[in-house]
C-alpha cells in the first residue's frame, strides 16, 4: 500500500524466496517422515487440520490493525524491498510448520516424495505470487476501503472462515496406505 504495485514486486520476490528455502527445509523432514512412519505422517497431517482452524479462529478474533501514516514515504529500491520481503518471510517460523503441515494432505506416500513435493511447491509459488499482486493491485486501488477498520474486521472474519473451512475438509481427505 505504501509503494503501489510496481515497487511491490521487489518484496513479493522476497518473500516467495524465503517461503521456496522454508518449503525445502519443510520438505526434508517430510521426506524422511513419510519414509520411516505412516502413523507420524497422519499425526502431522491432523496437526496441520488443527492448525489451520486455529489460524481461522485467530484471524476471526483479531483486531484489525491497519494504520497508514501521512508521512513522506521514502523511495525503496527493488533490492531493498525484495530484503524486507525476505527477511519478514523466513523470520516468520510458522511458514515451515505450515508447509510441514499442508504439504502432507496433498502427498500420495506410494509415489516418489521428490517429484511430488516439487509439484507442490511451484503450485504453491506460482499461486502466492499471483495473489500477492493481486492483492498488491486491489490495495492500490482500494487504499480507503481497506483503512476503513470495520471493513478489515469484516474481511479477517471471511478470510477466518474460510481458513476454517479448509481445515475441516481437509480433515475429511481420506489417504489411500498399501
Amino acid at each position: 500500500m505504501k509503494y503501489g504495485k510496481g515497487k511491490t514486486v521487489g518484496t513479493i520476490a522476497g518473500d516467495l524466496t524465503a517461503n521456496l528455502c522454508q518449503i525445502i527445509l519443510a520438505s526434508i523432514g517430510l521426506a524422511t517422515i513419510v519414509i520411516s512412519s505412516g502413523e507420524l505422517f497422519q499425526l502431522i497431517k491432523w496437526c496441520g487440520v488443527a492448525y489451520l482452524i486455529y489460524m481461522g479462529i485467530t484471524k476471526i478474533i483479531a483486531k484489525p490493525q491497519i494504520k497508514l501514516s501521512a508521512d513522506k514515504i521514502e523511495d525503496r529500491s527493488f533490492s531493498k524491498l525484495f530484503i524486507e520481503g525476505f527477511l519478514m518471510s523466513a523470520a516468520n517460523p510458522k511458514a515451515i510448520v505450515f508447509f510441514a503441515a499442508l504439504f502432507p494432505l496433498f502427498l500420495n506416500e506410494t509415489d516418489p516424495i521428490i517429484p511430488q513435493i516439487v509439484i507442490l511447491a511451484i503450485t504453491f509459488l506460482i499461486i502466492d505470487g499471483l495473489s500477492l499482486f493481486i492483492y498488491a493491485v486491489f490495495a492500490e486501488k482500494l487504499k480507503s476501503y481497506l483503512e476503513n477498520q470495520e471493513k478489515v474486521y469484516l474481511q479477517n472474519r471471511i478470510v477466518g472462515g474460510l481458513l476454517i473451512l479448509s481445515g475441516i475438509m481437509l480433515s475429511m481427505v481420506k489417504r489411500t496406505n498399501n
